[in-house]
């Protein structure tokens, strides 16, 4: 467990969210939304390296879901692209699917394509058994809705950004490396294997000194848990044999002994150096990712950027972790919730507002109290209309698809709560009306938010609430 400080994400009142502050001529604290910062460098990145267009990526492997916190990579990436845009830049956000990566071991529940939760029977489990080790892009479909394992869970990924407002390019590892899109990348780490264990040797034990960096797919059983063993940069194949490994330092899996050639399509790099490989073929400026990548593998990345593949790293921004309920989230707690989990008891603004907090601040995500947030983005937004906070009038415009012409009608989500718990929705509204809460002639537009917010609540009620709530 990380060992920052843990802050409730939910306050009684609404706070400056300050990232980075500098003095004035006034001697007065200026406000700088995190996003901002590292927008300018990832433009200065851009500027030196002559990139006319600046990129921000984010990645993540297809093992499951992505539940919340893992989520900071998308949409913190989101702002810092926003950011960049807004200062009249060109900028494209990308997304790596991680589909060649192995299937390690099977989650206990996990989302089909509407992001609803589905546990695995035994019958079910039996036969997932077979593809650990498996790249996940030639692993079927579970639930066949698509057309692979990887393919089914980028999907839920990417659905659940699109909810909020987010879309992202996506580029899935197993199509850059069949296509050839990572090849000159895969050939230039071969051709300098030697000085890859040197380099890598400064940040990890027991390097191999005949490690050659590549996993084949082994054309025997279908694993990508093979070893190389020999690469001829005169036809460019990789021999290899499936002998297993050791994944995450915990699973382990078995290979069937087979050996044969593979081409530089046919597997792909270690991840440290799959990683960075990207960055230089996707022409990254700027990418965020968690404090666990910060103090392992972001630190290996820069030496391998400049010593191998001759390149800059790109600028970071390193995030802290989320709590849920004071736990870390994990499929295995059965609290690994996802953004179809929140959308179903929050607006898309108010989750938005959720990613736009200090990134290096651990949060408890407390869900009994959902009411909380629900609360302070709705002083946050008053804040913006009525113009008494710099803080609002950077973050408030970021948090939408469509900027609202005025202050949207919001009903207290507690309030809302209550009137559930007497009436069915439509009347619960109409009991609003009654109380003087909301007039009788709401334009269409603020009658929906407030029916929605109606909805949300009796679901959060009816998942997150504890009995304190009822009335």
């Amino acid at each position: 467990m990380a060992t920052g400080p843990v802050k409730n994400l939910f306050t009684h009142s609404f706070k400056p969210n300050l990232f980075q502050v500098s003095g004035n001529s006034k001697g007065k604290d200026r406000f700088v939304f995190w996003a901002d910062a590292v927008a300018e460098s990832a433009i200065e990145h851009a500027k030196r390296n002559g990139m006319t267009v600046v990129t921000i990526k984010s990645g993540g492997s297809p093992s499951g879901p992505k539940h919340l916190g893992n989520m900071n990579d998308q949409i913190r990436a989101f702002f810092i692209y926003d950011a960049v845009k807004r200062r009249g830049v060109s900028a494209r956000l990308i997304y790596t699917n991680d589909d060649m990566d192995p299937l390690r071991t099977i989650p206990p529940s996990v989302p089909n394509g509407d992001g609803k939760r589905h546990s695995f029977t035994e019958r079910e489990l039996s036969t997932l058994e077979k593809y650990l080790g498996w790249p996940y892009s030639r692993i079927p479909d579970v639930f066949g809705c698509h057309g692979s394992w990887g393919e089914h869970f980028n999907s839920v990924i990417q659905d659940g950004l699109s909810r909020i407002g987010i879309v992202m390019e996506n580029y899935d590892n197993s199509e850059s490396y069949a296509s050839g899109r990572f090849l000159d990348a895969t050939r230039l780490t071969l051709s300098k294997t030697a000085l890859v264990r040197e380099v890598l040797s400064r940040f990890q034990r027991n390097i191999e000194k005949n490690w050659i960096p590549f996993h084949p797919v082994c054309s025997n059983c279908g694993k990508i848990t093979t070893t190389a063993l020999s690469f001829d940069p005169g036809s460019e194949t990789v021999e290899y044999e499936c002998k297993g490994r050791v994944l995450a330092g915990k699973y382990v899996i078995k290979g069937c002994g087979h050996r044969g050639f593979s081409t530089l399509r046919e597997g792909k790099l270690p991840w440290r150096l799959e990683w960075v490989a990207q960055w230089m073929v996707f022409q990254v400026n700027a990418e965020p990712f968690g404090k666990d990548h910060y103090e392992g593998s972001w630190k290996s990345g820069q030496a391998l950027a400049r010593e191998i593949y001759g390149i800059e790293p790109p600028a970071s921004l390193v995030y802290e972790f989320f709590l849920v309920n004071g736990e870390k989230m994990s499929s295995r707690r059965g609290n690994a919730y996802i953004l179809h989990d929140l959308l179903k008891v929050l607006e898309p603004e108010v989750i938005r507002y959720l990613y736009t907090k200090r990134p290096m601040m651990q949060r408890n995500i407390d869900l009994k109290n959902l009411h909380l947030l629900v609360e302070e983005f709705d002083r946050f937004e008053e804040s913006f209309f009525k113009g008494t906070s710099e803080e609002a009038a950077r973050i408030y415009p970021a948090l939408f698809t469509t900027l609202p012409s005025k202050k949207p009608l919001r009903v207290s989500y507690l309030l809302a709560s209550y009137a559930v718990q007497f009436y069915p929705v439509e009347e619960a509204y109409r009991s609003l009306i009654r109380a003087g809460v909301v007039k009788e002639d709401a334009c269409e537009e603020d009658r929906e938010r407030v029916l929605r917010r109606l909805r949300l609540a009796k679901n959060w009620l009816s998942t997150f609430a504890d009995a304190s709530k009822y009335v």
